[in-house]
């Protein structure tokens, strides 16, 4: 196909340098704008023959690289479905070897977990967590960061109102 193109473009070549040569040939003659009129019409018809010709080849060019590409996307969709196939089949029986492991540990955890049970002596509980102490420490801080965080709104809510009042006024248009 490209040497057909490629072909096309040498006849336009030449056909033009013969027209070219008609149209001067032309000047010598009595009534030179009827025979220059000819020569573009014979230019016209021949120009419009050779694009016709190069449109149909790169109609044709156009067409077998769509077919390749849907080729491409078909291969490539196969090979897809092919790897999507292979990776479930090898994801499936790694879950079901990671179920039963599960399995063999959650049995093991209860052998080891189902030893009798011997009742404790009921005495008094003793509470989870810090001691009263510590809690009160973490209290007054926490107390203590609120109140920053409270200031900084109002600091920055005085600043915005503050901007938004006090800058100088915008010079007047000339």
């Amino acid at each position: 196909m490209d040497e057909e193109l490629a072909r096309i473009g040498a006849v336009r070549q030449q056909k033009t340098a013969e027209l070219d040569v008609q149209d001067a040939s032309c000047m010598d003659r009595f009534a030179v704008t009827d025979c220059q009129n000819k020569v573009t019409i014979r230019r016209r018809q021949m120009l419009a023959d050779l694009k016709r010709q190069e449109d149909e080849i790169k109609d044709a060019q156009r067409q077998q690289r769509a077919q390749q590409q849907l080729q491409r996307s078909a291969d490539k969709a196969a090979e897809n479905a092919q790897h999507a196939t292979e990776s479930e089949a090898l994801q499936s029986s790694e879950t079901e070897r990671d179920r039963q492991k599960a399995q063999d540990e959650k049995v093991l955890s209860h052998q080891q977990h189902a030893k009798p049970v011997e009742p404790k002596a009921s005495g008094p509980k003793i509470a989870a967590g810090l001691d009263a102490d510590t809690r009160a420490k973490n209290r007054a801080a926490y107390q203590e960061k609120q109140e920053a965080a409270q200031k900084r709104r109002e600091d920055r809510a005085q600043r915005l109102i503050d901007h938004v009042n006090g800058g100088p006024p915008l010079p007047a248009a000339p």
